[in-house]
């Protein structure tokens, strides 16, 4: 994809995407906030303090990501449970 269609591309808020796929804002953020290509506005947390980031998730992105977790047998396992799992 080139930058033009990439800065011209449709980008969507956390809440939209929520609203689309009947999920909430929380679980969105959880499945986007590591995804490459989404767009990271704001502070990011230092130590203790909270994250204050807004995302713009590119429909690209969206597209790539349901198509992944609309896949036969996908299961989203969190971070911190993959490294239970790992043990």
């Amino acid at each position: 994809m080139t930058q033009l269609t990439t800065l011209t591309e449709r980008h969507y808020s956390v809440k939209e995407v929520a609203q689309m796929w009947a999920m909430s804002p929380a679980a969105i953020r959880r499945l986007f906030c590591n995804e490459p290509g989404v767009l990271r506005f704001g502070k990011e947390k230092r130590g203790h303090q909270r994250d204050y980031v807004t995302l713009r998730i590119p429909a690209s992105v969206a597209e790539r990501v349901y198509r992944r977790c609309t896949r036969p047998g996908f299961v989203n396992i969190p971070n911190q449970d993959r490294m239970r799992a790992a043990r």
